[in-house]
């Protein structure tokens, strides 16, 4: 439990790191108490830093590749400290700025989703381990609650032609054919003669993991939500996960090095809808999206115009940019 619960606490607050923008280079030296003021309102250098090496860790973990251009498949270069000092700043900058004006505009800057609750309620334990707060996550997820919020109190009513709709629906109209969600469990074992075993011993009311396991299995466990869109996986496979029904089991189907076997816990299946039917849906996100473009030049905007200091050490605050420069 206690390890999960790291992962999945440093996974929020990697991704709320890395809404930050682009930075450049700073001086050496011990930072100062203060890393930056936004109308007045203090951001600790304790936070920047603490943040900063969590943020280069999870970077350097991460292992990615750019995937376009000249250097496509190439590791991307370890983050430099003081470039990610600065994408650090910009963040607690912005996020600052952000609750000033969730409160000038009467929006609570709190998020009241399942997973913010249970941040308030988990066991001190569950942060032993982890460079990160409690505060730290609920910040996390603070801001995106908050930017919703406030994007809809600032614009209430977007206005949506239909030619926005058309467009919209073309895009989407996929995703509302027949088809149908399944909750999958899958085992990966060496022989076939092991994957039949398996499904007779499922059959006869054995568990699934724990029988795979025992009989040598690679893998064993749930594959989650299964759709008949789901690209991940081979149409071969996706065609022979889509023909079981709840409790079923399929053959076993050859891969590399092996078999597998899919146990299909639930399934739900939906008609095709049209566009008359959606066009609800459709209106909604359209309008959510026009929203957010919105709100993000109204926040551009008093980005602008908020007085915003930054300590020497880090660099200097480029009003126009919205960056450390």
């Amino acid at each position: 439990m206690a390890g999960s619960g790291h992962r999945r606490l440093a996974l929020i607050a990697v991704l709320a790191a890395s809404v930050a923008a682009a930075g450049c280079s700073g001086t050496g030296g011990k930072p100062p108490d203060v890393a930056a003021e936004v109308n007045d309102a203090k951001v600790p250098s304790s936070d920047v830093e603490r943040l900063t090496v969590q943020y280069i860790s999870a970077s350097a973990a991460s292992g990615g590749k750019v995937e376009e251009g000249p250097a496509a498949g190439q590791p991307l270069k370890p983050l430099d400290k003081k470039v990610g000092r600065r994408y650090v700043l910009e963040y607690l900058i912005r996020l600052t700025l952000l609750k000033q004006l969730a409160a000038d505009n009467g929006v609570a800057a709190d998020s009241e989703d399942l997973l913010n609750k249970a941040l308030g309620v988990a066991p001190d334990s569950e942060f032993t381990d982890s460079a990160y707060t409690r505060e730290d996550l609920k910040n996390g997820l603070m801001a995106g609650n908050v930017s919703k919020k406030l994007a809809e109190k600032l614009f209430p009513n977007v206005a949506v032609s239909d030619s926005d709709l058309e467009k919209h629906w073309e895009i989407v109209k996929d995703r509302f054919k027949a088809g149908w969600t399944a909750s999958i469990r899958a085992a990966f074992l060496p022989t076939k003669a092991a994957a039949e075993e398996l499904r007779q011993k499922v059959m006869a009311g054995a568990p699934f993991d724990e029988t795979a396991n025992g009989l040598g299995a690679a893998k064993a466990g749930s594959m989650g939500q299964i759709s008949s869109g789901t690209e991940e996986l081979s149409v071969e496979l996706r065609n022979l996960i889509g023909t079981l029904h709840k409790g079923e089991l399929s053959p076993p189907a050859q891969a590399a090095d092996g078999y597998l076997v899919f146990l299909c816990e639930d399934r739900q299946d939906t008609t095709e809808q049209s566009f008359a039917q959606v066009r609800p849906q459709v209106l909604s996100a359209v309008q959510d999206q026009k929203r957010q473009r919105l709100f993000a030049d109204w926040l551009d905007q008093r980005e602008k115009k908020a007085a915003v200091k930054v300590a020497s050490f880090y660099g200097k605050w480029n009003r126009e940019r919205g960056s450390v420069n």
